[in-house]
């Protein structure tokens, strides 16, 4: 796995595009942002189970090239352990309690191709929150383990616009504890991937209400 994510580092960072990366940018943010909104699921494995993290993306947009903002994730896994009700050191009870993970996002993508159909960028996010496992007992919600984590995600997507409001994407990449719970033994350090309907909210908004030519 190890090995997996620094393959995928090593070609995101060695795309022979620094130079034109940091031009391609400073030249974007002098033109006027766009406000965006997206979902944004990703599918991973936790200590090998499928998992999926839902979340969504609020930011701003410079010129189709760079994007930038925060969103917010949550981890919808199925990986269970049980909890033992005990009163005066006798076991009275046993519940089940699910692993949770959420967290808030800080991302940058650049755009390094796009055409009328086509479009290729880099993700990249960290996030801040936390992990611990949660259970439900006489009408009460308990937490245990909870710890502050902090995780890294850095990868490629890629969309294709079948029509001019609908498309698809897919994306490939990897998932870093950069601060993992030391008290959750489950593995985070995981490839993550999505495939996405695409609906291009900002194509609808714009053919809805078009912009009045100046006379």
């Amino acid at each position: 796995m190890k090995v997996f994510a620094i393959l995928i580092i090593l070609c995101i960072f060695n795309l022979n595009l620094r130079a034109q990366f940091v031009d391609s940018i400073g030249e974007a943010i002098k033109s006027k942002p766009k406000f965006s909104i997206r979902l944004d699921n990703r599918y991973s494995f936790t200590a090998t189970s499928p998992s999926r993290i839902t979340g969504f993306k609020v930011g701003a947009e410079f010129n189709d090239k760079f994007r930038v903002g925060g969103g917010y994730n949550q981890l919808n896994s199925r990986l269970t352990r049980p909890v033992y009700i005990d009163s005066s050191g006798v076991i009275i009870d046993t519940v089940i309690s699910g692993l949770k993970m959420s967290y808030m996002s800080y991302f940058i993508e650049y755009v390094f191709f796009k055409n009328k159909r086509w479009e290729f960028s880099i993700p990249i996010q960290i996030g801040i929150g936390n992990t611990h496992y949660e259970y439900h007992y006489r009408d009460a919600k308990f937490k245990n383990n909870w710890s502050v984590i902090i995780n890294y995600e850095a990868s490629i997507s890629g969309q294709y616009k079948i029509l001019k409001w609908f498309g698809i994407g897919a994306g490939l990449g990897y998932q870093l504890m950069l601060k993992d719970n030391p008290a959750i033994k489950e593995n985070f350090n995981t490839p993550i991937y999505s495939l996405k309907l695409k609906i291009f909210l900002g194509d609808i908004y714009r053919s809805v209400f078009p912009k009045r030519k100046k006379d």
